[in-house]
């Protein structure tokens, strides 16, 4: 495990003891705010923890520890290591003795039952209690905490610092799946031949750009050939301001490419150089396991779950970021020429539905999922297979967004669309945008902050329709805030 930092008071000279304790703290997120033992008397900040018996691991520990301090059970394969903090100093009992103390930071994700606390004397006399907190809010405490008792200002300084190197570390949106080239149609040479425009895309690709264009932190985790393709993609993300190294170069495959033929109203038709991708040969072992566990959402689509070993790839990380308490985003995007026959297409991109917390779906992939006509009846569906929220792009007559307690239809703008590449992500990634800004829970949000999400991404859709190609076409937040503010 990583060395997070070190506490060394260096106070014990002469001292010719040493008193060794180890330590497990938790580090759970419920959605975006982190789960905290609050002092109620002495009013700080801990992460749930405690000190290891002789006879536990790190990870019976952890169990133990979380289960009497706030009486949640953790479920154990979702413990990941973030890091450790080894503090040294002269112990406040024996002055004789040289008190170190190693304590190991795990993620983990708990059950949503709490049940019976079992505090010992010294925990009931600081009134422990579970709170779910805004990580500046439990910052913000713990900074200004101050104790008679020296030994408890280094701990709860301990805990800030961790939280602060926590949040640092904490991205806003990491995404996986493709990073592709589009090549697109752009007019025809002067011999009559079609020409065709190198543009770079791929679904989760478009969605992150749209989301660092608003300002949030965002990571791409997949694989590209070492080839042009795959370098050229890979400036671009960082030019995006979209963190790259999570994105495996394979000196072995050719980066996926897209071409893209377009009808006069802008609508696709698509023929894949894919057999395989690069896209499609991620693996478990390459999966940046640190960074999906460290974000805010988690984005994927369906075209990961195409082929082996990228499926599986997909499932692991979904399951790592769950685990950790991320908001699990999910846009199946059905390609036809990608499936060997529709009905396993559609087997597999529904065996995904219930392991997301939120969905964008098209009304065709609606459709498809399943089998209803009326989009109502196939929210009802969609929302029934686990989901917390629902929004169904419609193309020019907008979204239909939909939760368990209510359904609504929000206008599109009206615009001249020259290209519909990455017009879904580009939705999807600004309502994402706007309920980032908003901080709270789906379910918590009130039904007219949803509607403003929906209208802020039906205005990045707009924008990005009337240019050709999915990065490309994506517009600036102030482009989108300009739109909305005149309509």
């Amino acid at each position: 495990m990583r060395r997070l930092f070190e506490i060394d008071l260096k106070d014990y000279e002469g001292c010719t003891k040493v008193f060794r304790r180890p330590s497990v703290r938790a580090v759970i997120f419920r959605g975006n705010r982190i789960a905290m033992v609050y002092a109620t008397n002495e009013k700080y900040y801990k992460f749930p923890g405690g000190g290891m018996h002789d006879d536990e691991d790190k990870k019976e520990t952890l169990l133990r520890e979380v289960k009497e301090e706030v009486g949640l059970d953790v479920i154990p394969e979702s413990i990941e290591e973030f890091g450790s903090v080894l503090r040294r100093q002269r112990s406040d009992r024996d002055p004789d003795t040289v008190f170190e103390q190693e304590n190991f930071y795990f993620t983990c994700q708990t059950q949503a039952l709490q049940g019976q606390q079992h505090l010992d004397d010294y925990e009931a006399e600081a009134g422990f209690e579970l709170r779910l907190v805004d990580i500046d809010e439990a910052i913000r405490v713990n900074k200004e905490y101050r104790s008679e008792c020296f030994f408890n200002e280094i701990m709860i300084d301990r805990e800030r610092r961790v939280l602060e190197m926590i949040k640092s570390e904490r991205y806003d949106v990491v995404a996986l799946g493709e990073l592709l080239i589009d090549f697109t149609e752009s007019g025809k040479s002067a011999d009559g031949m079609k020409l065709f425009e190198q543009n770079p895309g791929g679904a989760p690709a478009n969605l992150l750009t749209v989301v660092s264009h608003f300002g949030y932190k965002t990571a791409f985790i997949g694989k590209v050939g070492e080839d042009m393709h795959g370098r050229f993609l890979i400036e671009t993300l960082e030019k995006e301001g979209i963190d790259t190294r999570s994105v495996i170069r394979d000196p072995e495959q050719f980066t996926t490419l897209a071409f893209v033929g377009l009808d006069k109203n802008g609508e696709r038709t698509f023929s894949f150089a894919r057999k395989p991708g690069a896209d499609t040969m991620l693996r478990n072992e390459e999966l940046d396991r640190k960074r999906i566990s460290n974000c805010k959402v988690f984005h994927f689509g369906s075209l990961s779950l195409t082929d082996e070993p990228a499926r599986s790839a997909t499932w692991e990380a979904v399951r790592i970021a769950k685990g950790c308490g991320a908001t699990v985003s999910y846009d199946p995007n059905y390609r036809a020429s990608l499936w060997p026959d529709e009905e396993t297409a559609t087997e597999v991109m529904r065996s995904a539905v219930p392991r997301a917390d939120v969905l964008k779906v098209s009304e065709e992939e609606s459709t498809l999922l399943t089998g209803c006509a009326d989009l109502e009846a196939a929210a009802d569906r969609l929302l029934a297979m686990g989901p917390k929220f629902l929004a169904i792009t419609l193309g020019s007559e907008g979204v239909l967004i939909a939760r368990k307690d209510r359904k609504e239809r929000v206008e599109a703008f009206r615009v001249k669309s020259v290209d519909t590449t990455g017009a879904g992500d580009s939705f999807w990634g600004g309502f994402i945008s706007r309920w980032l800004s908003n901080g709270a829970d789906i379910e918590e949000m009130k039904w007219g902050e949803l509607v403003r999400c929906a209208r802020t991404g039906n205005a990045v859709a707009a924008l990005c329709v009337q240019k050709r190609g999915g990065i490309p076409s994506v517009p600036s937040k102030e482009e989108v805030e300009k739109l909305l503010s005149d309509t």
